[in-house]
């Protein structure tokens, strides 16, 4: 069975003291004691369940059992879906998405635009407004488009973006081709979920939040494709939200009305890179995402899938500090024992991605962060 988690070497003393850290904060419930300036009270709409088991010694998966933490509260905290029978869903599950005959049905809707974008995004003459033409097509999309680019994750200044014409010139081509990427995702990857009510929004934010820090990892250190890092970001969370689905479907199947949170971590974490696999090659997207997504868990060194690795970590790190589930001192601790990022590479792409706040953090928040953009704006432009 293929496994999300790559595989790491050992990484000495500090490496665990950080997770001993981050098991001590995890036995708080979530709740790690920072220092003033890092002090921020837990999100009041995000309701906190007791932790999940998270293997001691590997820092990516550490910061994967956190990002479940998040994601996978039951609906109303109750804890009586982990009385279910797990062996029985897993068995249904794991034969549905071994199954070889998946139809269209099966798979999310692939974006009608997409081949558009991916026949723009090749042509290396075409400009930023040419693929922000093909948004404006739809003006539900393009609606869509301006909510990201003002999203904190992409926003560089203060003044909000009101048109396609202020996004293309503040992002630029890089910049645009990566937030129509998400505005073409995320339609196809919303998923209710009523057994864990907050799936929906944490896996979504962890996709944007991680085909950011793929492409920056892949255009900065391995250096790749950063659109084809992107893109595998992005398929790794509709992956996710397909695994989630079957699981679903079974339980309604076995008359279970939430599955047990210790299956669902282990079938997302055993699933997600082998369906986004499938995701991509129904959906023809570029030959390096597919190629990499089928060798993911041979265990040979591969740069793209290092930058997944890396930014599906860095992603979770994140949203676990975003929602006030731990420090930054604690996540860059775990970050820098990934070994795939040099110190100064891994400084400048956790500025983009965490330098401010994600767009469902409140007003306030999101204002603070604000400050920042002329930094981040500096270092993109180089």
């Amino acid at each position: 069975m293929l496994t999300s988690a790559p595989m790491l070497g050992a990484w000495g003393v500090g490496g665990v003291a950080a997770v001993l850290a981050l098991v001590a904060w995890r036995r708080r419930q979530g709740s790690l004691q920072r220092g003033p300036a890092e002090t921020r009270p837990p999100r009041a709409d995000l309701r906190v369940a007791a932790p999940l088991a998270a293997p001691a010694g590997d820092p990516a998966a550490v910061l994967q059992a956190g990002l479940y933490d998040l994601a996978l509260v039951p609906r109303g905290g109750d804890p009586a879906g982990d009385t279910a029978p797990a062996p029985a869903l897993r068995a249904a599950v794991d034969a549905a998405l071994s199954a070889r005959d998946w139809s269209a049905r099966h798979l999310p809707r692939r974006p009608q635009l997409l081949p558009q974008l991916i026949q723009t995004v090749n042509d290396h003459e075409a400009s930023a407004r040419a693929m922000a033409a093909i948004i404006g097509q739809d003006p539900v999309l393009t609606g869509n488009l301006l909510r990201i680019a003002n999203s904190p994750v992409y926003r560089l200044q203060a003044r909000p973006v009101d048109s396609l014409q202020r996004a293309v010139t503040l992002v630029g081509t890089e910049g645009i081709r990566q937030i129509i990427s998400a505005v073409l995702v995320q339609p196809v990857m919303h998923l209710q979920c009523a057994a864990f009510p907050q799936f929906d929004a944490v896996i979504w934010e962890h996709a944007l939040l991680a085909s950011r820090a793929a492409a920056d990892h892949a255009r900065t250190v391995s250096h790749e494709d950063a659109f084809a890092a992107q893109w595998l970001g992005l398929t790794q969370g509709l992956g996710a939200a397909l695994v989630m689905r079957h699981l679903l479907d079974a339980c309604a199947g076995h008359g279970v009305a939430v599955p047990p949170r210790a299956l669902a971590a282990a079938l997302l974490d055993d699933w997600t890179l082998p369906v986004a696999s499938r995701i991509a090659a129904a959906w023809e997207l570029p030959p390096p995402v597919h190629a990499a997504l089928e060798r993911a868990g041979a265990g040979a060194p591969d740069g793209l899938l290092t930058s997944l690795g890396f930014a599906r970590a860095a992603a979770a790190a994140s949203l676990l500090c975003r929602h006030g589930r731990m420090g930054q001192a604690q996540a860059l601790a775990l970050l820098e024992h990934l070994q795939s990022t040099p110190a100064h590479a891994l400084q400048w792409i956790w500025r983009r991605v965490h330098g401010r706040a994600v767009e469902t953090l409140d007003a306030d928040e999101v204002h603070a962060g604000d400050g920042d953009a002329g930094a981040d704006a500096g270092v993109a432009s180089r």
